[in-house]
């Protein structure tokens, strides 16, 4: 585990304490506690504990699916779930939404961690991690952080992010023809995305679409569609 306090993730909360104790016996020294791979790298000892962890679980729970998952475009229903109880969800979230407080060179760490031994996970972590939940964290309103945050971060829910589309790839704001159009207090949205990770397996997706076509990729608005809206 992580490790937790008072039901809040804390991730590398032992690393900074290991890294205290480490600097007080060995006071002087700049590299005091460091191994050759970390003056290599640059990594802190509290960076290289979050990426040792990461590794360790990637290698129990992550290596044991990768083949199933590249073989039979399987997905594991359960790892998810699992992912978030470890505390390797809302990484860069405030502990009230139950995240870990810390930096996006945290969040890298992790997927470089989990990616070392299951690349189909690495890249599903990172479309609901960085590209929708702190997407959301970002830009949503407080309304929407509270609805969705707390289960994305616990991985009861699955996120994704839809920008390419048929149409629309490296220029993909420019050439975007899927368009929101105002109705009342909802937006109707039509149009088609594509190559959208974790897409046949998300929950909530993270969706771009213009608003305003004489303004270009400025008048491009996003919207988070649940996969039980209508017409989705």
């Amino acid at each position: 585990n992580v490790g937790t306090t008072a039901g809040q993730r804390r991730l590398g909360a032992a690393a900074r304490s290991q890294e205290h104790a480490m600097n007080d016996s060995a006071a002087g020294r700049p590299d005091a506690g460091l191994s050759t791979f970390q003056a290599f790298t640059g990594l802190s000892l509290d960076e290289q504990n979050i990426l040792d962890q990461a590794d360790r679980f990637g290698q129990k729970e992550l290596l044991p699916l990768a083949s199933r998952m590249d073989d039979e475009e399987w997905w594991p229903t359960e790892i998810f779930p699992k992912i978030g109880d470890t505390g390797y969800f809302g990484i860069t979230a405030p502990s009230e939404y139950g995240g870990s407080e810390m930096n996006m060179v945290a969040s890298g760490l992790v997927l470089e961690g989990f990616s070392r031994y299951n690349h189909a996970l690495g890249l599903a972590w990172v479309a609901h991690e960085n590209l929708c939940l702190h997407n959301i964290l970002r830009n949503a309103n407080d309304d929407l952080k509270k609805k969705f945050l707390p289960d994305m971060i616990k991985g009861r829910i699955i996120g994704a992010l839809g920008l390419t589309e048929p149409g629309a790839g490296s220029d993909a704001l420019g050439s975007m023809s899927t368009t929101a159009r105002r109705e009342g207090d909802h937006y109707i949205l039509n149009g088609r995305k594509i190559y959208i990770t974790n897409g046949p397996i998300a929950d909530v997706l993270l969706v771009y679409a213009k608003t305003d076509k004489s303004r270009g990729a400025k008048g491009i608005s996003a919207f988070l569609v649940e996969k039980d809206f209508p017409g989705f």
